[in-house]
């Protein structure tokens, strides 16, 4: 006899709740105790600090009209919800989508996958724990923004106007990024660097086409239903409370000259209650898709869809462009040094780097022609700030591909590889990198010494960090993922900042600054040479 069904009064199966349950608890532990989500988590709890600056400084978190909002609990609220959802959006994706990988690397998915356990009880707790885990990212974020009304706040802290604010912006952000993250991995072809790309701009778009399209006097009613970041939703209601959408959120220079003014905490007008629950429902509608790409950690799947990925649309583009990618093999030129020195072995792994990525290296000529073709000035604000973000997504592997692949035994068998890992790699990124900017490095020599020097300052700032945060993490997702966002803050700054002009895109960073890069590049290194060292301790190599 088989026994009763375990179902709960609401009539769903407590055994299947409980399968979900743990599925939900044992993600939301993992990624907690990995490093690459403690360096996210406090880039993404701490940002609130820097975003709001003291007034005094001349600059301010919030302006409306060119007055600047004074620092009150609705206030900061309101521009740190809207700026931690952009976060959450662009970070929030790199960090949760390897759900499924993680399960199949560690070859636990092959227990899960022999269990009662089904596909959707599966996927439904990868996408619970995708949830809960960002929740506490923003909770945490959250936190840290209503601490700077004790440090900086010219108003009462009040906790409930805070919880509101992110309340009404953050949830739809959340389940899109959750449910977005599951799709891509579940999918061959976007569930690598290609989706990881292809997200970054999917949310850049996704977020700036409801806005605009709520500034026109008659939208469609469905575009309120994709407003998935909130920035429409943010737009609409400054409009209908304050009479005007010339509202600036961010750190920036304000006219003191003009009387700071009082804003008022957000409020959820009857037309848009409907939609923001739409928001946070309409991502769900993807889980199928998901669900049917799903390979349920069956062998012949997981080969079929490792094949896939190479085998598709992208792995034809790939092999269609390998054989441009060869005469880039001069790195791999023989010298007369030693064969087992660092600079051979770099060398070698550059060639490697570059051929089994070959629609990415043949945009080399492309830039070094574009390069040659073009004026300086066109050089440094067109043609580097396209060079970097393509440069970020070849080396972004570099440092822990032999990790990933469980081929770490046989690199460390290799003389002076394992003591001489990081510099090993860091001389493979700058080699790597070199291919890029030696053209566009050239022009500006000769045109501009100081433009020159901050090119190659930033070129040794992203070899660098792309050495670090892959290493320490083994993961190539927390670099691209820091990387564009920063990438992104630095092309909306303009060259304003003149800190944040790391390569030299607008002429604005000083010699201090460029010192500062390479600093800050040193430091990355020392920090990953001691992670690297202490991680040989710990595994006996």
């Amino acid at each position: 006899m088989s026994p009763a069904p375990d179902r709960s009064p609401s009539g769903l199966s407590t055994g299947r709740m409980a399968r979900v349950g743990a599925i939900v608890r044992a993600d939301f532990l993992i990624r907690f105790r990995r490093v690459s989500t403690l360096v996210i988590f406090l880039l993404v709890s701490f940002s609130a600090y820097f975003w709001v600056p003291d007034p005094a400084t001349g600059r301010a978190l919030l302006q409306v009209d060119g007055h600047r909002a004074i620092y009150s609990s609705a206030a900061i609220a309101m521009a740190t919800a809207s700026l931690g959802t952009i976060l959450i959006g662009l970070l929030g994706f790199y960090v949760v989508s390897n759900a499924v990988a993680l399960d199949l690397r560690s070859r636990a998915g092959f227990i899960i996958a022999s269990t009662r356990m089904g596909s959707f009880e599966y996927l439904l707790g990868k996408l619970l724990g995708n949830v809960a885990f960002l929740t506490a990212f923003m909770t945490g974020y959250m936190l840290v923004s209503m601490a700077m009304v004790l440090v900086r706040g010219e108003a009462g802290l009040e906790p409930l106007v805070f919880a509101w604010h992110y309340l009404l912006l953050a949830p739809p952000t959340i389940v899109f990024v959750s449910t977005i993250a599951l799709v891509f991995e579940s999918i061959p072809f976007l569930s690598g660097r290609l989706g990881d790309v292809a997200w970054f701009f999917l949310w850049m778009a996704g977020m700036a086409a409801p806005a605009i399209a709520l500034e026109s006097e008659s939208p469609p009613a469905i575009v309120r239903y994709l407003d998935f970041s909130g920035l429409g939703f943010l737009v609409s209601a400054m409009r209908e409370g304050l009479g005007t959408t010339s509202v600036s959120i961010g750190a920036s220079t304000f006219d003191a000259a003009k009387e700071p003014i009082v804003v008022q905490a957000l409020t959820l007008a009857p037309a848009w209650i409907g939609p923001r629950i739409g928001a946070c429902l309409l991502p769900l509608l993807l889980l199928p898709v998901a669900l049917l790409f799903f390979h349920r950690f069956d062998p012949a799947r997981v080969r079929q869809k490792a094949r896939t990925a190479h085998a598709g649309r992208l792995g034809e583009l790939q092999r269609l462009f390998k054989p441009l990618a060869r005469p880039l093999g001069a790195l791999r030129l023989r010298s007369k040094g030693s064969s087992t020195s660092l600079w051979n072995a770099a060398r070698e792994d550059a060639f490697v780097t570059l051929t089994t990525a070959p629609l990415l290296a043949i945009t080399i000529p492309v830039f070094a022609l574009v390069s040659l073709a073009l004026p300086v000035t066109a050089i440094r604000s067109g043609v580097l700030p396209v060079l970097f973000p393509v440069l970020a997504v070849l080396i972004a592997d570099l440092p822990c591909r032999e990790r990933r692949h469980g081929l770490l035994p046989m690199v460390f068998a290799a003389p002076r590889l394992k003591r001489g890992f990081v510099g090993w790699k860091l001389l493979t990124s700058i080699l790597v990198s070199a291919a890029f900017v030696a053209v566009p490095l050239a022009r500006l020599l000769a045109a501009s010494p100081t433009a020159a020097a901050s090119l190659l300052v930033g070129t040794l700032f992203t070899s660098a960090a792309a050495v670090a945060l892959g290493l320490a993490s083994s993961n190539p997702k927390t670099f691209l993922a820091l990387f564009l966002v920063f990438w992104y803050v630095v092309i909306n700054d303009g060259g304003a900042t003149p800190q944040l002009d790391f390569a030299g895109f607008y002429g604005s960073a000083t010699p201090a600054v460029m010192a500062g890069y390479l600093a800050l590049g040193a430091v990355l290194l020392v920090g990953a040479g001691a992670v690297h060292g202490a991680r040989l301790a710990r595994e006996g190599y």
